[in-house]
């Protein structure tokens, strides 16, 4: 932690979900948080103070009041943050301890080969929605504990997408329907949850393009439109404020014609309550076969009615 250097207030943005209007509100109303300032006077957060902030956010997520947070010390948060998390004991939440202790230890291998196991025993579908995506779950809360560091959060997606990668390169090319275009918006870098749509996408028998991440507004429209794309999909992770997730959707959205269809998902937009007009919400990975279904299901009857 004292070698990691300190995060500007827009990168802290992106880590925590919150805006850079409530960090400096909270500053001069809490006096937290309290961050350095460089030469030109640009404020600068610590590691420590950004991993607060974060379960701050959690806890936010769940009901609590960020009055009442910020007055509580390292302890309490630790302790309320602890009451919501326990989950029921069940063979997966202690397959996802184990795994999580083998991050910790840097098993690699040993790691790797129990996904592939895991993954061959029980299916994609149910791999990802019942272990995978519990599992980024908790090693996000563990980074936000401080019981793992950046590398060991890193190594453990280079595995998952190292698992992707192979399974959908045994899968070959696939042309079925819709064709459904695989993104991230500027400033969302993390594409381990654009590899599990895209694997699931094929297994649904659709055709999924992977642009990669961070593409601009305009370079997504150019894309679908070249592509013959009808429904982009959007991935979100925890880093990126759900505010600005939910202006990035509504901007697309205007920008897109109308028949290409919205979609979005991951765990940046579970803080996100209200419908927004024309994009399909998947919090959990089980939701995209609803925005699926819907999909298929208008353009049967449109269809029908050509015929």
């Amino acid at each position: 932690m004292q070698n990691t250097p300190n995060l500007p207030i827009a990168s802290v943005e992106r880590e925590t979900g919150l805006s850079k209007d409530t960090l400096r509100v909270w500053e001069r109303r809490y006096g937290f948080p309290t961050p350095e300032r460089d030469a030109r006077g640009e404020r600068l957060y610590s590691p420590a103070q950004v991993r607060r902030l974060v379960q701050i956010k959690r806890l936010m997520d769940r009901g609590h009041r960020p009055g009442k947070l910020l007055a509580l010390d390292e302890t309490a948060l630790l302790a309320l943050d602890g009451t919501g998390a326990a989950p029921l004991a069940t063979p997966e939440t202690a397959q996802i301890d184990s795994w999580l202790q083998l991050i910790k230890d840097h098993d690699s291998e040993v790691l790797q080969g129990q996904f592939h196991r895991e993954m061959a025993r029980r299916g994609l579908a149910p791999f990802v929605q019942d272990i995978v995506a519990p599992l980024i779950t908790r090693v996000g809360d563990a980074w936000s504990r401080n019981e793992i560091g950046v590398f060991e959060e890193h190594l453990f997606s280079q595995q998952l997408e190292q698992l992707f990668r192979a399974t959908l390169a045994r899968m070959g090319p696939h042309r079925g329907s819709p064709r459904v275009l695989l993104t991230t918006l500027s400033g969302e870098e993390h594409t381990l949850g654009l590899l599990m749509v895209e694997a699931l996408l094929t297994m649904e028998n659709a055709y999924p393009v992977l642009l990669g991440p961070q593409t601009p507004i305009d370079e997504i429209v150019r894309a679908a439109r070249a592509k013959q794309i009808d429904a982009v999909c959007l991935s979100f992770s925890t880093a990126y404020a759900p505010a600005l997730a939910a202006q990035g959707m509504r901007d697309l959205r205007r920008a897109l014609p109308v028949q290409q269809a919205l979609w979005a998902g991951g765990h940046g937009i579970k803080p996100i309550r209200k419908p927004i007009k024309g994009v399909c919400l998947l919090p959990e990975f089980r939701d995209l076969y609803d925005c699926l279904a819907g999909w298929r299901s208008e353009h049967a009857a449109g269809d029908a009615k050509q015929g």
